[in-house]
């Protein structure tokens, strides 16, 4: 018996390219988001250091909050000035007293629907504050 095979690899490339294209475009979202929290972080962490040394660019709530979002752009991720949230009395591993920076942004990914990404990603860093000599 003769069999026609001639379309058969284009039947299985038709069936395997969805699986290899949702791989592939999940990957680079998942790379972009790991990218995305490292940028928030070093900003947080940034922040955070820079009103913990008294540095004259973060004497303030408002330069604070402006340092972050620079740093944050810096890094490659825009952040609103609303997202970012200091709170200089929180307790972080068990010690209190400590400087809270948190950078909170939306997470917009073509791929959302496909796979379970986070709708948003935030970036911390909590650096105790030493007394003042």
């Amino acid at each position: 018996m003769i069999r026609d095979e001639r379309g058969a690899t284009v039947i299985e490339f038709a069936i395997v390219l969805p699986l290899l294209l949702m791989a592939l475009f999940g990957l680079i979202e998942g790379a972009r988001l790991v990218w995305m929290d490292q940028a928030l972080d070093q900003a947080a962490y940034s922040t955070a250091r820079c009103r913990t040394i008294a540095s004259t660019a973060c004497d303030s709530a408002a330069k604070q909050v402006d340092y972050a979002v620079q740093r944050a752009r810096a890094n490659g991720v825009t952040v609103s000035p609303t997202d970012v949230v200091i709170n200089p009395g929180a307790t972080c591993g068990g010690a209190s007293g400590a400087l809270l920076v948190t950078l909170t942004v939306p997470f917009g990914s073509p791929v959302g629907k496909l796979l379970p990404l986070p709708q948003t990603v935030r970036g911390r860093s909590c650096v105790p504050v030493l007394p003042k000599v």
